[in-house]
């Protein structure tokens, strides 16, 4: 495949994906290498607020909104794995 520049240094390839991002690397002959670079995971999104109440702390949760008890022990358990 061959890909010209526009006047713009402006190049397409068509089998990127918009908004797909490429390491560059420049070796001595000239040439470039394009490595299609690997997103990160986005963050989990927080669905409650953790609040103190006596001596305790509780989840609140929005109104109308379930949580499985099995969901609580998976997200606990990856967030003590992750540090």
């Amino acid at each position: 495949m061959t890909v010209t520049a526009d006047a713009k240094k402006r190049v397409v390839l068509p089998p990127a994906k918009p908004g797909q991002c490429f390491d560059v690397r420049l070796s001595s002959d000239g040439r470039m290498v394009l490595t299609p670079m690997v997103p990160k995971p986005e963050p989990k999104k927080l669905i409650g607020k953790l609040a103190r109440q006596g001596n305790g702390f509780f989840l609140k949760l929005p109104k109308g909104y379930k949580l499985a008890p099995d969901a609580i022990e998976r997200a606990v358990a990856e967030e003590r794995q992750s540090r």
